[in-house]
């Protein structure tokens, strides 16, 4: 099966978090036709509310090399305004156009593309594929249990590529050697509800969050790992529970959103804010995502550059930037890149990637298995 016609099938596959719809299935059928150990997982929360389906897949038994290879195989959900229906795959002026072909669908089928080529010829060494089902979530169920199962089983690789969307503009120019870290911060103040033109008669519950706000949005932040985009804090949602525009809120809360770099991890990050909402008398809750990860392996730089010159002769760049991914899990545990397709239709109606991006993109794969194993 070519990689296009992989990709096809799994767009077919409606794996809308947290749904498989036969994703895995497909892929470790795959992997398994050409020679793959594949073990599908389910974990479960505590209170069996939730169950994450998941694959891990290995070829070769030789511990002198072990290369990873992370991905997920579930997407957001299509939304409306397609001018097609996005989990039936469709080629058109040199795309191919489905639910999650970018994110991540395309660089999972490149990749195993490029697995089954290359393990039909002997290497020393072994691969190891990763594969969870709720990354656009994110529950522990997904990477975290299947990387606390790999750890206990010894199945945990030195090296790890992470195909997600990486490329800005065209395949190839950026791959990300980390990202920063993401904590959300939910912004609550309780006031006293009253008529706007009494005003020693109510206590207002909005206006000190948005004094708040603003005074985080004008926070100078320090910038001394230059590896990274500066630290930046951004509201993205204000509600109260008054809409009358004569009454005074008693209840108000926000959302603000910081993508950090190294110069901060979550525990500054909390200490900071508590101390600054103490001056408007607010409460504020966190949900931590990460912190910030990056990776300076120049053997994975060196062999995923020369690899995409070779296919693309493109000119790549380095980043740490853009949103975060399931790496900040596996950082800790080995050496990590992301490299993979054009980002800027993720997400959106009609997701699309060039059909020679693909074709494209299992080449660079190959050659940097190539050179990844090759390598002393």
């Amino acid at each position: 099966m070519d990689v296009v016609s992989l990709c096809s099938r799994l767009i077919k596959c409606k794996s809308v978090t947290p749904n498989d719809d036969g994703a895995l299935d497909l892929v470790a059928d795959f992997l398994a036709a050409v020679g793959f150990e594949t073990n599908i997982m389910f974990f479960r929360s505590p209170d069996g509310s939730n169950v994450v389906k998941n694959l891990f897949a290995s070829f070769g038994t030789s511990s002198k090399k072990i290369l990873g290879f992370l991905g997920h195989s579930d997407v957001v959900p299509p939304g409306d305004g397609w001018d097609s229906d996005p989990f039936e795959p469709v080629q058109r002026n040199g795309y191919l156009i489905g639910r999650g072909i970018c994110d991540m669908k395309g660089g999972i089928g490149a990749f195993c593309s490029a697995v089954a080529q290359f393990v039909q010829k002997k290497f020393d060494g072994s691969l190891k594929i990763l594969i969870t089902g709720d990354e656009e979530i994110g529950t522990p169920e997904g990477i975290r249990s299947l990387l606390d199962w790999c750890c206990k089983t010894g199945n945990i690789p030195q090296d790890c590529l992470i195909g997600e969307p990486s490329s800005e503009n065209v395949l190839g120019d950026r791959i990300y050697l980390g990202h920063r870290g993401s904590i959300n911060i939910v912004v609550r103040s309780t006031g006293l509800q009253g008529h706007v033109a009494y005003p020693s008669n109510f206590k207002n519950s909005l206006a000190p969050v948005c004094r708040f706000v603003t005074h985080m949005l004008d926070y100078q932040w320090k910038y001394e790992d230059k590896r990274f985009p500066q630290t930046h804090l951004e509201p993205t949602m204000l509600f109260t529970n008054n809409y009358a525009s004569n009454v005074v809120p008693d209840q108000t809360s926000a959302n603000l959103n910081i993508r950090f770099s190294s110069d901060y991890n979550t525990s500054m990050l909390r200490e900071i804010l508590q101390n600054e909402a103490k001056k408007f008398d607010l409460s504020l809750e966190f949900i931590e995502s990460g912190n910030a990860f990056f990776c300076d392996d120049e053997k994975l730089k060196s062999a995923m550059v020369s690899s995409i010159q070779e296919v693309t002769g493109v000119a790549t760049a380095f980043s740490a930037g853009g949103g975060t991914s399931d790496g900040r899990y596996l950082v800790s545990h080995c050496n990590t890149i992301e490299f993979g397709l054009v980002d800027k239709f993720i997400h959106q109606k009609n997701e699309k990637t060039k059909i020679q991006d693909l074709l494209n993109l299992e080449k660079i794969y190959l050659r940097f298995l190539e050179k990844y194993f090759s390598s002393p």
